[in-house]
């Protein structure tokens, strides 16, 4: 993982130290990636910077960037919802509703959502879309399905793969999850690995709300943790699924704050060196300006 020793300064260079590089991509060339706040005296973001601007050096080496975008555009969120078994059980549909609702009413406007449902099957509900009334109709018409398992892994896959695009610079999972039976395709280690580098690479960020009732130890729970862990997002137990509602509402206001700050920052993606040393220096062209680096979009 990303350890960091961040220095805010006013000059425009940075210097960090880097404990274990994690790529983004396991492919011919690793990527790594770097969230860059760039601020005027006034505080408002530094417009206009491109790759050009910025400069990352390793071992003396300076390192080739790939792209440094200002990630301002509102969310694309994928709400997706376990229908399955679990809630069906615990006769908590009307509970899940209530906390589907929840996280629409909140959410600020300009954010769009997706409604996804991983009971027995991968469904599309509402594609991503900012008529909050067409999600909250479709979301007060679903039902739990008695028997059927949840498929985590398939529908982030699937979304990521078919609805997600390529210009969704700031996307986002948020999962209403129960610690039932898992029915996704077995995934091998490599497999599992690359669903992560990919969610990494695409700068995906994925919450979880799970309704838990089996102490944290069931696998769907680990995967979620580790999806959470692994792409800097917020991991959220509930014991009764009335809990829905007020995780979602505090999610979805979190949700908004952060991207208020975090819209000032650019994702600067660069390749990492075979041989990449433990430390790497920074710097922007952008003089009289503060920089703070982040290793991710992580909500503190």
């Amino acid at each position: 993982m990303h350890c960091f020793r961040f220095f805010s300064l006013t000059s425009s260079v940075i210097f960090l130290v880097l404990l274990g590089l994690l790529p983004i991509r396991s492919d011919a060339q690793s990527l790594g990636q770097l969230y860059i706040e760039v601020l005027t005296a006034s505080g408002d973001a530094v417009e206009g910077l491109a790759p050009e601007h910025f400069s990352i050096i390793n071992d003396g080496n300076e390192l080739e960037i790939v792209s440094a975008e200002l990630e301002d555009t509102p969310m694309t969120v994928a709400l997706m919802v376990d229908n399955g078994d679990r809630i069906a059980q615990a006769n908590s549909i009307n509970a899940l509703r209530e906390g589907m609702l929840a996280f629409l009413d909140t959410l600020p406007p300009q954010h769009e959502v997706g409604l996804y449902t991983v009971g027995r099957n991968v469904r599309q509900r509402v594609e991503f879309s900012t008529d909050r009334e067409e999600l909250r109709e479709s979301a007060s018409e679903i039902f739990a399905d008695s028997g059927a398992p949840m498929i985590m892994l398939d529908g982030i896959r699937e979304t990521m793969e078919r609805r997600l695009e390529d210009d969704d610079t700031f996307p986002v999972f948020v999962m209403m999850l129960t610690d039932g039976s898992e029915g996704s395709s077995n995934y091998s280690d490599n497999q599992y690995q690359e669903l992560i580098n990919n969610l990494r690479l695409d700068g995906v960020t994925i919450h979880v709300i799970m309704l838990s009732s089996r102490g944290g130890n069931s696998p769907v729970t680990q995967y979620a943790q580790n999806l959470v862990d692994n792409t800097g997002g917020q991991y959220q137990p509930i014991a009764v699924p009335t809990g829905f509602a007020p995780a979602l509402t505090d999610l979805a206001t979190r949700l908004g704050n952060h991207f208020d700050n975090v819209s000032k920052r650019y994702r600067v993606v660069y390749e990492i060196p075979e041989n990449a040393g433990p430390q790497i220096s920074v710097s922007v062209q952008a003089p009289g300006s503060q920089m703070q680096v982040y290793p991710d979009r992580r909500m503190p």
